[in-house]
């Protein structure tokens, strides 16, 4: 490009961004069930997450160690209802966000797409948002990759498959560290809140690196 700075490329997170869920909320039905509080699993989660994503242990492994880290027994049948309530949290897709990703797919941007999420949840995430994933012109995913944001190393390679500079990507984020760790890399970022706001932040970046707001 003879320009790299100009943005030509737009990378999206799915949760909190595609999703309206940022934690798997269906699950407090079973924990209610059970008498276990929801903190045992945003706790459980903030510590084994990062080995989910990265697909070094299955649902099955992470939610045997959280419930033993809390001397809970669970049932097979409770960890099955635990996964299962976990992964549907994720269904719902913000339409906001895939008015915003088509915008800016008609207006010449690549779209990519960067997610960490366990191999597990692949099957549901091309079911539920198959309409997001035909935008994309690439996709990178942690479990399949065995790596996850905010490891530098996911994000030279989501770099790669787009085939563009660092300079010329935005990244859509709800997750500060990983928006750091994605200009560290030399990208753009925006801490995604809402598409409304993401929307504005993301025109007076285009319109402030590229002196319009609009590409021909």
């Amino acid at each position: 490009m003879s320009d790299s700075n100009r943005v030509s490329a737009c990378v999206f997170d799915f949760g909190g961004v595609m999703t309206l869920a940022t934690m798997p909320d269906k699950v407090r039905t079973t924990l209610d069930r059970l008498g276990v509080e929801w903190s045992v699993v945003t706790e459980g989660y903030a510590k084994f997450r990062r080995q989910l994503d990265g697909n070094f242990i299955s649902f099955d492994d992470m939610y045997d160690l959280i419930f033993a880290d809390n001397d809970i027994e669970l049932s097979e049948s409770d960890k099955k209802e635990l996964i299962e309530n976990d992964i549907s949290s994720f269904h719902p897709c913000n339409e906001k966000t895939l008015a915003f990703m088509r915008e800016i797919k008609e207006r010449g941007y690549k779209i990519g797409i960067l997610t960490n999420m366990p191999t597990a949840f692949v099957p549901s995430f091309k079911k539920y948002y198959k309409d997001f994933i035909a935008l994309a012109d690439a996709m990178v995913i942690s479990g399949e990759e065995k790596m996850y944001k905010p490891q530098r190393r996911i994000y030279r390679l989501m770099t790669k498959r787009l085939n563009v500079e660092p300079e010329e990507i935005c990244f859509f984020d709800d997750v500060e560290a990983n928006c750091e760790s994605a200009r560290s890399c030399g990208w753009k970022a925006i801490r995604f809140t809402d598409v409304a706001q993401a929307m504005r932040e993301f025109e007076e970046l285009v319109t402030r690196d590229q002196g319009s707001g609009v590409r021909g």
